[in-house]
């Protein structure tokens, strides 16, 4: 059944509506992806459109996603009265149900309440299309949401964000419940504003009258001194309108004030960019920074146990930032005295790092091994990262990568890592060392990769190739940096801006006025499963991880792009 339903989306985009594009806004619990007809300016804020979002197929009934598919092919027919309109469709809310028994109707779906979910994010054990799909209506912001159901009466519903031009409907009556339209009339923790709904139910000609109606109105108040967007487009396009310093102090206000031993590059970053932030703007390093680092710069051992892992190693890229910025050689010694506690005696992947050849590593020696060769101009640190490049043997003919030898599934932020460690090493790399050319390609590749896996919201997903999987923050940063140093260092061309913009754009969305982050994977180590990765907990507030690679990514864009900073 799932395939009826997919391929009637996608006779319609051939042959009707091109322009849309299918897309996907989760993962059910049977891991069916939920199919989105999703219109090309659905995340364009600041166009001329309205922009709506209908959803049909609540029950998961073969007839009411047949209303979708109907209402789909009405509205198209009357495409022409509704050219001030973007409308994207989400035509079977309850696709489990829809998969499993599509003739069953059902009195009330596990999806006609519980809105908004709380917590469990993207992992619930009984629902977790409701994390996905709260998350991704609220963030993909329309100005308008009609849900769409059969029933023998007709009734019209809206919610408290409700304009003024459906308040004025006959019969319509309001609703304020834990339903999906009742929930997004409100301001919630969990969404960045509320959005107008409307449910319309009835038989299958009175709903698809009712929705033509009531499109005529949204397209009719364009231009009137109605709101002609919602709540939460407008805080999203507040948060895109930001500039990169603006970005940039808000995260500077949360991140980079820990550095907990043993230390970690999860803050460490964070650290770095609160540093990078105050020499762009021609400012003191802040003195919280110095009382933070200098009793491990003072006692390195102190840093981190026997042991310390190429984490740990890394969460020293501050120190070459003070280094620069003071000219103190304590700094720079103790980034050489934690660069050398990789091993250098030829030995491939050089320990401490991960014997499987992990991405992270990528990172790990990518931004020690570099700084240290600037500060020394010894071979032997390029040596140790390029011949553990070279050597990785883990990128697919795609230019993505496995996140380790033994584990072949994209993960996300193993891409990021991949991305961020390459960009690294060419910021260091001298064009004269004989793998340069290896390293260059290695990097282009995997961005050339990337390109066809970015969500139309700028974001990239928790699984790279898994469009449903949700959209996390931290690999959306690092691969941004990546491209934003590539460009600044002439390694990519100018047709990359489109991409970065896009990025940046995505990024901000998800990062809010105080600088708290929106769906950033907890941290991970190389998992058994795909869905391994599908599950892992993504975590919004307050965390050091996203945060700290978010500033860096935010610095980085204040330093290409002045006029977007």
């Amino acid at each position: 059944m799932s395939k009826s339903l997919e391929s009637a989306l996608h006779n319609l985009v051939r042959e009707r509506l091109d322009t849309s594009n299918i897309t996907y806004c989760g993962i059910t619990k049977n891991g069916y992806q939920i199919p989105v007809l999703l219109h090309k300016s659905a995340y364009d804020f600041n166009g001329d459109c309205s922009r709506i979002l209908i959803i049909g197929g609540i029950s998961g009934t073969d007839s009411d996603v047949q209303l979708s598919l109907d209402a789909i092919e009405t509205i198209t027919i009357h495409y022409n009265n509704f050219n001030a309109l973007s409308i994207s469709y989400i035509p079977c809310l309850d696709y489990d149900a829809y998969i499993s028994n599509p003739q069953a109707p059902q009195a009330e779906g596990t999806l006609t309440h519980g809105f908004p979910p709380n917590g469990n994010y993207f992992f619930d054990p009984e629902i977790p299309e409701s994390r996905y799909i709260w998350r991704w209506v609220s963030y993909q912001a329309p100005d308008l949401v009609i849900e769409l159901s059969l029933a023998e009466s007709t009734r019209i519903e809206s919610n408290e964000a409700a304009p003024a031009f459906i308040a004025d409907t006959d019969t319509v009556r309001s609703v304020s419940d834990d339903s999906l339209i009742g929930a997004l009339g409100r301001k919630h923790e969990s969404n960045p504003g509320p959005i107008p709904g409307v449910r319309i139910t009835g038989t299958n000609t009175q709903v698809l009258s009712k929705t033509v109606e009531l499109l005529h109105k949204a397209a009719d108040s364009r231009g009137t001194d109605q709101p002609s967007s919602s709540h939460a487009a407008a805080a999203i396009r507040k948060r895109r309108d930001r500039t990169a310093q603006e970005v940039s102090e808000a995260l500077a206000s949360q991140f980079g004030y820990k550095l907990d031993s043993p230390i970690n590059y999860i803050q460490g970053v964070g650290v770095s960019g609160r540093i990078r932030l105050a020499e762009h703007k021609n400012q003191v390093v802040p003195d919280d920074i110095f009382q933070l680092v200098d009793p491990y710069v003072d006692n390195p051992s102190t840093s981190f146990g026997d042991a310390p892992g190429s984490a740990s190693l890394a969460g020293a890229v501050w120190a070459d930032d003070l280094f620069r910025v003071t000219e103190d050689p304590r700094y720079k010694n103790y980034l050489l005295d934690l660069t050398d506690r990789f091993e250098s005696d030829g030995s491939n992947p050089p320990a401490p790092a991960d014997p499987k050849w992990r991405t992270e590593d990528m990172f790990m020696l990518g931004s020690m091994m570099g700084r240290s060769y600037t500060l020394t101009q010894e071979a032997q640190y390029l040596d140790i990262l390029t011949n553990f490049l070279v050597e990785m043997d883990t990128q697919q003919i795609s230019g993505l990568f496995w996140h380790d030898r033994e584990t072949p599934f994209y993960w996300g932020r193993g891409n990021g890592f991949a991305v961020l460690g390459l960009a690294e090493t060419l910021t260091y790399l001298p064009q004269s060392h004989p793998l340069y050319a290896d390293t260059l390609l290695m990097y282009q590749k995997l961005l050339n990769g990337l390109l066809q896996y970015q969500n139309p919201s700028g974001c990239y997903h928790q699984v790279i190739t898994l469009p449903s999987s949700y959209q996390e923050l931290t690999s959306t940063c690092m691969i941004g940096y990546g491209i934003a140093r590539g460009i600044k260092l002439g390694l990519l061309d100018q047709s990359y801006l489109p991409t970065l913009k896009s990025l940046w754009n995505g990024t901000k969305a998800r990062i809010t006025e105080a600088g708290d982050v929106v769906d950033g994977c907890t941290g991970t180590g190389a998992l058994e499963t795909e869905q391994d990765y599908i599950v892992r907990e993504a975590l919004s507030g307050y965390d050091d991880r996203t945060g700290s690679l978010a500033l860096w990514f935010a610095v980085e864009m204040m330093q290409l792009m002045p006029s977007w900073a």
